[in-house]
């Protein structure tokens, strides 16, 4: 994004007039070359808010891609390329030689996927640097009580160890000057949010004042998890017009696709807009639209028990030891009703996704195709067995399976 002296941040400040030629950004042709040409075949528009950042490119004024993305992104082959227009004006974007009628809500081609252990939900949990607390906690849990109170599948909580965050928010290196306010990136291909934002401490400082912390930390949230800037087909509607400048961002290697039901035409005062003004945004009705029609809480169609049953059970005892020796199915069963009082028998094939751990250790993912017209089904035998000295496991190799809900499961317990 920008500040008002045209500087990019994450939000740009709304223009009324045009930007000296010194303050626009871009990035010569040098060893990067290949990657920039990388990026142009993806389908990025180059002629803005586009720059060389930590190893990497920001894309956007606010979207960072390292180089080891676009490699990735690069060598897929079913990639859609769509063909940028010229938008200019605010105009031109509602005429039809333009490509008017663009939608007003994207999102990324990957968003977040399901679904925590222990409930219907996702949670997003946020971690912020402690030399950020001071400038951005009242922001950031002002942002969070957002999402929140709008009853979506993901919930966000902060935690205080980054190393089980979801997202980390931390201080830009400002060793070299920094063009924009805060950068993220957009849901992984694994179904995980991004999991940074970075922060420059030029402009989020004891000795600044802002109105717009809560709100675009919110924007930023709203990468993480997929979305696009609402008026990314024409960033002149927040942004204000620059000479020789092609306000279309691209849908690029992540994707543009709109959100159904929101409006055909950006929307002022939209938190996803590309630019701010400097005031705060909290969510409108289409920004409240887009994110349920995103990550709606829906109530299961089927729930279903995850039982052991021992098939022979070989252990001993001794005076100083356990020795655990037995044979264990996993088996799930399925029913209407949380309370497992009436059967459910699926009336078409589902996969049923799991894991499978070893001694506590992850080892593979489970992804198992339940046929049509089955209440239960074996997911697995196994040996388990342990030696247990004085109450203190000296050897293990056990087992375990578990099952992760879905949009259209609940795991019972």
């Amino acid at each position: 994004m920008k500040r008002i002296l045209c500087i990019p941040l994450v939000w740009i400040f709304l223009l009324l007039h045009s930007c000296n030629k010194a303050d626009v950004t871009s990035i010569e042709i040098s060893q990067n070359d290949v990657y920039i040409e990388k990026l142009k075949a993806l389908g990025f528009d180059l002629s803005q808010g586009f720059y060389e950042d930590d190893g990497g490119f920001i894309v956007e004024n606010d979207i960072f891609l390292s180089k080891e993305d676009i490699d990735y992104h690069s060598n897929r082959k079913l990639l859609e390329v769509v063909k940028l227009h010229d938008l200019s004006t605010y105009a031109s974007l509602n005429s039809a030689k333009a490509g008017g009628g663009k939608k007003s809500q994207y999102r990324t081609t990957n968003i977040v996927s399901f679904i925590d252990h222990s409930s219907y939900t996702k949670t997003i949990s946020l971690y912020l640097d402690p030399s950020l607390n001071s400038v951005l906690g009242s922001g950031l849990d002002q942002a969070i009580t957002r999402y929140n109170n709008l009853d979506l599948a993901l919930k966000f909580i902060r935690v205080q160890n980054a190393n089980v965050a979801s997202i980390r928010i931390t201080p830009a290196d400002n060793s070299t000057p920094k063009k924009y306010l805060m950068k993220a990136g957009f849901p992984q291909s694994s179904g995980a949010p991004y999991n940074s934002i970075l922060v420059n401490t030029n402009y989020y400082n004891n000795n600044t004042i802002r109105y717009d912390i809560a709100s675009t930390l919110a924007h930023e949230i709203g990468h993480c998890i997929g979305l696009r800037h609402t008026d990314y087909m024409n960033r002149v509607f927040s942004c204000g017009a620059e000479t020789d400048v092609n306000p279309n961002e691209g849908s690029g290697t992540d994707g543009a696709v709109h959100i159904p039901g929101t409006p055909t035409i950006p929307e002022y005062n939209s938190f996803m807009l590309a630019c701010t003004d400097g005031v705060d945004r909290p969510f409108t009705q289409n920004d409240i639209l887009a994110l349920k029609t995103l990550y709606p809480l829906k109530a299961p169609s089927f729930y279903v028990a995850l039982s052991t049953i021992i098939l022979e059970d070989r252990s001993s005892y001794s005076s100083c030891c356990d020795y655990n020796d037995y044979d264990v199915k996993y088996e799930a069963k399925f029913y209407k009703d949380q309370a497992g009082t009436t059967p459910y028998y699926p009336t078409s094939p589902f996969v049923l996704r799991g894991a499978l751990f070893h001694n506590n250790s992850f080892v593979q993912q489970l992804n198992i195709n339940i046929p049509t017209g089955v209440q239960s089904y074996d997911l697995g035998t196994y040996t388990n067995s342990s030696v247990l000295e004085w109450g203190t496991t000296v050897s293990q190799d056990e087992y375990q399976v578990i099952v992760y809900p879905s949009y259209d499961l609940y795991l019972m317990r």
